[in-house]
């Protein structure tokens, strides 16, 4: 029987302030260009105020009990859309802004404010449309409904068990890119930490092998179906020719044929791409053994390539790993969540 339940908050609920009294701090701002979409990420619980000004057309989005904690900071866009700028309004509210080029304007009716979590949100834009007459000179600013944030969910009564996979261990290093940099010793930690966030969420998770041991591939999933698994996720880094250092991004896969298996991948992977810096390089089917052989949704993400001149800097950063594993396991949640 599958389970429908919600979690409480996400991950979201990990980024929590330690003194709710205190003002939240936007830890992460991200504008899509391909989306159109604007994604924040706060260290405690917000509810943001929302825009349109008319004259020229922008979009504006008020965080109240939030700062910034930096100068301004301005990212150009593209022909529609001018730039998204975001700063400390005044010593409580933080603001971002969206401006559009001149002769360009978005209907505020289609712009849609929503909640991850408390400290989880996104703004979705409509594609601005082309000013066809002048806009009416006493309408200054629409405000946007802004829905409360999702409310907690239960901690289900029966468990959900995910099982964690990290590539290769002991003498099957896996494969090894710039500076020597080995796909065993970046993928553990990632998988580690995912089975810990996890756990403080209430899931049980369980790691395919625990330690820097080789592991065969029937064993792996042998372990996950012992455990009656509800999600198989493996998880590896991926390498090319190191004549190829251009060779960048993030890849996810799943069985051919496995529907519940590409919208794990999917979740997966978009949960990533939100957070992480990282290119994309899309979510795509193979036959390999722990996909196919896997009576569970099963996946298995390329965190990335050791061989790459960008991804190789990032895999060995301590601080990226974690913000892989948050994401891994935030979209692991989420595949549950949405059942």
């Amino acid at each position: 029987m599958k389970l429908r339940w919600l979690l409480p908050s996400l991950i979201g609920t990990l980024l929590l302030s330690a003194n709710a009294a205190e003002a939240a701090k936007l830890k992460y701002w991200r504008f899509n260009a391909e989306q159109n979409r604007i994604d924040l990420i706060t260290d405690a619980g917000i509810q943001p105020k929302a825009q349109v000004f008319l004259n020229p057309t922008r979009l504006v989005v008020d965080l109240p009990g939030t700062v910034f904690g930096k100068p301004k900071v301005s990212q150009e866009i593209g022909k529609r859309i001018r730039f998204v700028r975001a700063a400390q309004f005044n010593r409580k509210t933080t603001r971002l802004v969206v401006e559009l080029a001149s002769g360009y304007t978005l209907s505020p009716e289609r712009v849609r404010v929503r909640s991850l979590s408390t400290t989880r949100w996104f703004v979705q834009l409509p594609r601005p449309e082309r000013l066809r007459e002048q806009p009416d000179q006493s309408q200054r600013s629409v405000d946007l409904p802004v829905p409360l944030p999702k409310p907690a969910g239960q901690v289900p009564k029966v468990g959900l068990v995910i099982a964690v996979d990290p590539g290769h261990g002991g003498p099957d290093s896996g494969a090894v890119g710039i500076g020597g940099l080995q796909e065993k010793r970046v993928v553990f930690p990632i998988a580690t930490e995912v089975v810990n966030l996890l756990q403080r969420q209430g899931v049980k998770a369980v790691l395919t092998r625990t330690d820097d041991r080789e592991v065969d591939l029937a064993p792996r999933v042998a372990r996950a179906k012992g455990f009656n698994a509800d999600a198989f996720v493996s998880i590896h880094a991926n390498a090319i020719s190191l004549s190829r250092p251009d060779i960048n991004g993030l890849e996810t896969y799943h069985a051919p044929g496995s529907t519940s298996g590409a919208r794990l991948a999917q979740t997966i992977h978009n949960s990533i791409l939100r957070t992480v810096s990282v290119q994309d390089r899309g979510v795509r089917q193979a036959r390999f053994y722990v996909l196919r052989k896997s009576s569970m949704p099963a996946v298995l993400v390329e965190v990335g390539f050791v061989t790459g001149r960008e991804d190789a800097a990032n895999l060995g950063s301590v601080n990226h790993r974690s913000k892989l594993a948050q994401a891994i396991a935030e979209g692991i949640l989420r595949y549950f969540q949405a059942k």
